[in-house]
């Protein structure tokens, strides 16, 4: 489950590559389970970034694990957006068991 959600500068221009594929490549974790949203940003106030990266992860993950796919989003959306990583931010929340509801079922583990 982990899931990206990510603001992206309208200025940001795509290569044509898989991102899914690049934080596979970058974090050393299986995409089975890899969502990423991406949502165009027209306008940013304050200390801006190119990109700022909401990543939701299931407690059950080590923080090691945690860890490799919290930089190795960061490194795919470097390679994917042409970016250095200094432009990119990402905040991570770790969902506790219960605390998500799929098909309708909240999940356990």
């Amino acid at each position: 489950m982990p899931i990206a959600h990510c603001l992206v500068s309208k200025f940001c221009q795509p290569s044509e590559s898989s991102l899914v594929d690049l934080w596979t490549k970058h974090s050393g974790v299986s995409a089975s389970e890899m969502t990423i949203n991406i949502s165009q940003v027209d306008h940013q106030q304050g200390k801006s970034y190119d990109i700022i990266s909401s990543l939701y992860l299931p407690s059950i993950w080590k923080r090691e694990s945690i860890t490799k796919l919290q930089l190795g989003l960061s490194k795919a959306l470097s390679a994917y957006y042409g970016l250095d990583e200094s432009e990119i931010l990402i905040l991570t929340s770790v969902i506790e068991s219960g605390n998500l509801v799929e098909q309708g079922k909240a999940q356990q583990w």
